[in-house]
């Protein structure tokens, strides 16, 4: 439903978040042209990974998938993200009657995240940059030595081509 590039750059020492829009018409390897979107569904993360590389002339070896019944799971772990709503999302969140900032639960944070008909589809992949990064916060905020932990609960959760010791290797340098 969400395909976003995560760049760790160590010059700025940023973490940059990109989206691919699911809709956009790529060439998918060996099937033609059709949704982005659908490379996951026709070859799982390997052909996903190989439609990104070929159509946006990107070299990424690593994935990570999550899915709608693991991302609540992970925030909740988390306790939680806080993420700013306006108004027009308020309405479409349980439990949220007004705009502010809330620390949403994991079923919040996907209601939020799949908001479709009050704008854009550019909005919408913006929310779920907006989770990303407020999950990705939230770790940082907590101690390194913490990370094992976390990490132990969250990586079942996790479907990803990476060993459990990279992604703490990464977390560090983050």
């Amino acid at each position: 439903d969400a395909i976003m590039i995560v760049t760790i750059d160590r010059n700025s020492k940023k973490i940059k978040l990109s989206s691919i829009i699911r809709d956009s018409y790529v060439n998918i390897p060996d099937r033609g042209m059709d949704k982005v979107n659908h490379a996951y569904a026709f070859g799982g993360p390997e052909l996903a990974l190989k439609t990104l590389n070929s159509n946006f002339h990107l070299d990424i070896k690593n994935f990570a998938t999550v899915n709608f019944t693991t991302l609540p799971k992970i925030v909740d772990i988390l306790g939680g993200v806080s993420i700013e709503v306006t108004s027009a999302e308020a309405s479409k969140i349980s439990g949220i009657s007004s705009a502010g900032t809330y620390n949403l639960t994991g079923a919040q944070a996907l209601e939020y995240s799949r908001i479709r008909k009050i704008d854009s589809d550019f909005a919408r992949s913006e929310r779920q940059r907006t989770v990303m990064e407020a999950i990705i916060k939230k770790m940082l905020d907590k101690p390194v030595t913490s990370y094992p932990g976390i990490l132990s609960k969250i990586m079942p959760l996790v479907t990803t081509n990476m060993a459990a010791n990279d992604i703490l290797s990464i977390a560090g340098n983050v």
